[in-house]
């Protein structure tokens, strides 16, 4: 993906990517779903970082919307 190599994130930025993607994956996991690979969810995170989100609901919630329909994981939760 272009423009990832010239954009660094602070630490804490780091962190709460890190704690967003887990909570993704473990929603992705609890409905049972695998077609979705870690590098998407990872893929789909970074680009609203990029765009300036440092929510972690956010950017749980960001990532999984552009991944799948919202009532698949919004039920499940």
């Amino acid at each position: 993906m272009r423009g990832f190599q010239t954009n660094a994130f602070d630490p804490q930025t780091l962190v709460v990517l890190e704690a967003a993607f887990d909570e993704a994956w473990l929603t992705l996991k609890s409905i049972g779903n695998t077609s979705i690979k870690p590098d998407e969810l990872a893929r789909s995170l970074l680009r609203l970082a990029m765009e300036g989100e440092r929510d972690p609901v956010r950017l749980h919630d960001g990532a999984l919307r552009g991944l799948i329909p919202a009532t698949a994981w919004r039920e499940a939760s």
